[in-house]
C-alpha cells in the first residue's frame, strides 16, 4: 500500500507540499499541484478521508513518539516525563497517545511516522524528542503547520517551540567539582553524538576542562554506539579508559544505564567507586542513592519538563499566546560519596 511518503518521492518534492496539496490545496502552485495528483492517482494513494472530513475538529490528543531500543529499555528518564507530561493532560482534559520507533531506523523511515500522524490528522498536536543536529521532523512539522513542542534544540535555522535541560552547564559543573578535588585527567564516557544533548554534554565537558585550565585529551572520550546495550557499553567503555597507560582517576558518565555498566567495569577491574575512581553520573536515577558509595549525579528536573512540554502544547491547540516557547532549565549537581581528592 502507497504512503504519503512514496507520494513525496516520486514527486519529487517534500512530505509537507503533499500534505498541503491534501489538505491546504490553495497553498500549493497549480503545476507542483498536478504533479502531486498524477502521482497520487499512478500510485492509488488514498488518505484517510474520514479523518480529514474531521480535520477542523479537535480530538484533545496530543501524541508522543519516544524512541525504543536496547539503549533505552530501563531508562526511568522517561517514567518521570511521562508523569509531567501525563499530569496537565489531565488537568487540561486531553488524551495523551504514545507511540515508539527503533532508534535504528533511517531518518526516512522515522519522518513517515510522523507523516503518518499529520495525514490521518487523528491527534491535535506532538512532542518531538531526541532532536538532531538537523531534524527533518522539524522541518516537516514547521512546513506543515502542525502544532508541536520540542524536547530539545536543534541547529536549524527556523523557529521552533523547545523545552531542554541544559546538559552543557551541568556537564560543566560536574568537571569543575572534580578539578576542585585535584583530579587532572577526568573520562567522559558519552551517548552518541548524532543526538543534539549529547553534543551539548561534551560541549560542556570540553567547556569545564577548558575553564579549569586542563588540557582535553581525546583518548579520554568514549563514544558509545547507537545500537549498543548501553550498560555493556559502559562497562566496555570504563575498561578501555582503566586500560590506558595514564589511566584518569576520575569519571564522568553520561547516562543511568551507562553509569550501571560502568560501576560493573570498575569492580570487574578489581577498583572500587570512590576509592579507585571517583564516579559522577549524568542524571540522577533513584537507584544512585541505593549504591555503596552512593553516586555522585546530576540531576535533572525531567518531571517539571514534562509539565511545560504539555502546557506549551496544549496552549498552541488552544490559539492561547505563549509568553515564552523557548526555555532552558538548569540540571543540579548532587554531591554523595562516589568522588574523592586526587592523590
Amino acid at each position: 500500500m502507497a504512503t504519503i511518503f512514496d507520494v513525496a518521492r516520486m514527486s519529487k518534492v517534500s512530505i509537507g507540499t503533499v500534505s498541503n496539496v491534501l489538505n491546504n490545496p490553495e497553498k500549493v502552485k497549480t503545476e507542483t499541484r498536478q504533479r502531486v495528483l498524477e502521482v497520487i492517482k499512478a500510485l492509488n494513494f488514498h488518505p484517510n478521508l474520514s479523518a480529514r472530513n474531521l480535520s477542523r475538529l479537535r480530538t484533545d490528543t496530543i501524541a508522543l513518539i519516544f524512541p525504543f531500543s536496547k539503549r533505552n529499555r530501563m531508562e526511568p528518564y522517561y517514567t518521570y516525563l511521562l508523569a509531567g507530561i501525563t499530569e496537565i493532560c489531565f488537568q487540561m482534559n486531553f488524551k495523551l497517545l504514545l507511540s515508539s520507533c527503533t532508534t535504528n531506523i533511517n531518518e526516512k523511515e522515522e519522518l513517515s511516522i510522523y507523516a503518518e500522524y499529520v495525514e490521518s490528522q487523528a491527534v491535535d498536536g506532538l512532542i518531538v524528542t531526541t532532536p538532531k543536529s538537523c531534524d527533518e521532523r522539524i522541518k516537516f512539522l514547521v512546513e506543515t503547520k502542525q502544532n508541536f513542542v520540542v524536547l530539545g534544540r536543534s541547529n536549524i535555522s527556523l523557529d521552533f517551540p523547545w523545552v531542554d535541560i541544559d546538559g552543557s552547564y551541568g556537564m560543566s559543573e560536574a568537571v569543575r567539582y572534580l578539578s576542585t578535588l585535584g583530579h587532572k585527567r577526568i573520562g567522559y564516557i558519552g551517548t552518541p553524538n548524532i543526538f543534539m544533548f549529547s553534543r551539548h554534554r561534551l560541549e560542556g565537558y570540553e567547556r569545564g576542562l577548558n575553564n579549569c585550565n586542563i588540557e582535553f585529551d581525546p583518548e579520554l572520550v568514549v563514544e558509545v554506539s547507537i545500537n549498543e546495550d548501553e550498560v555493556e557499553a559502559g562497562e566496555k567503555g570504563i575498561l578501555q579508559l582503566l586500560r590506558l597507560n595514564l589511566p584518569p582517576k576520575a569519571v564522568i558518565v553520561s547516562g543511568n544505564q551507562l553509569a550501571l555498566g560502568v560501576i560493573k567495569g570498575i569492580n570487574k577491574f578489581g577498583y572500587a567507586v570512590g576509592k579507585d575512581i571517583s564516579l559522577i553520573c549524568f542524571d540522577d536515577a533513584e537507584w544512585n542513592v541505593h549504591f555503596n558509595p552512593p553516586i555522585t549525579s546530576i540531576r535533572q528536573p525531567i518531571y517539571e519538563t514534562g509539565k511545560m512540554l504539555s502546557k506549551i502544547l496544549i496552549q498552541q491547540i488552544k490559539g492561547v499566546k505563549i509568553k515564552d516557547s523557548h526555555i532552558l532549565l538548569k540540571p543540579e549537581l548532587i554531591i554523595r560519596e562516589s568522588c574523592k581528592k586526587y592523590g
